[in-house]
């Protein structure tokens, strides 16, 4: 009886072991993160990861981005067009020139970390530039009232 009892055993425990390691790998495939050319905060893939699958619904549409994505976002309408607020920081590669052609704003400069306006028109194609290590957009920021 002992030894039916431990085969049974056994065998429950290899079972739960395949079906363990199968939906880690099915979670692992799912969550595999998008390669980039430079580091961004958690916060800024998950704006990325948004946009890309409301854009991808746009297809032969011009797109425009949902209350949703505006308000998760902070997205702001400059010249009719929306865009993404936030900083990047640089290195010797980069050339300020490079944003001219994509209609990205750049403000201050500070220790090669600039500030910067995109339009998400140009999302894409900026996600391309040469000599940035990193990107942030802005977040929302709320003011708590003292009494």
């Amino acid at each position: 009886m002992k030894y039916i009892t431990l085969v049974i055993l056994a065998i429950s425990l290899l079972a739960c072991s395949a079906t363990k390691k199968n939906s880690s790998n099915k979670k692992e495939q799912q969550l595999k993160p998008t390669e980039y050319k430079f580091g961004m905060s958690l916060h800024t893939k998950l704006f990325l990861a948004d946009y890309n699958k409301e854009k991808s619904e746009f297809i032969n549409k011009e797109y425009l981005p949902s209350d949703n994505l505006i308000n998760n976002y902070s997205l702001k309408k400059i010249d009719n067009e929306y865009t993404v607020s936030g900083f990047i920081k640089t290195n010797s590669d980069f050339q300020k020139e490079d944003l001219v052609p994509l209609n990205i704003k750049n403000g201050s400069d500070v220790n090669k970390i600039i500030t910067v306006i995109i339009p998400l028109s140009s999302v894409d194609d900026f996600l391309k530039l040469d000599g940035i290590n990193y990107f942030e957009i802005g977040e929302k920021v709320e003011l708590k009232k003292t009494n």
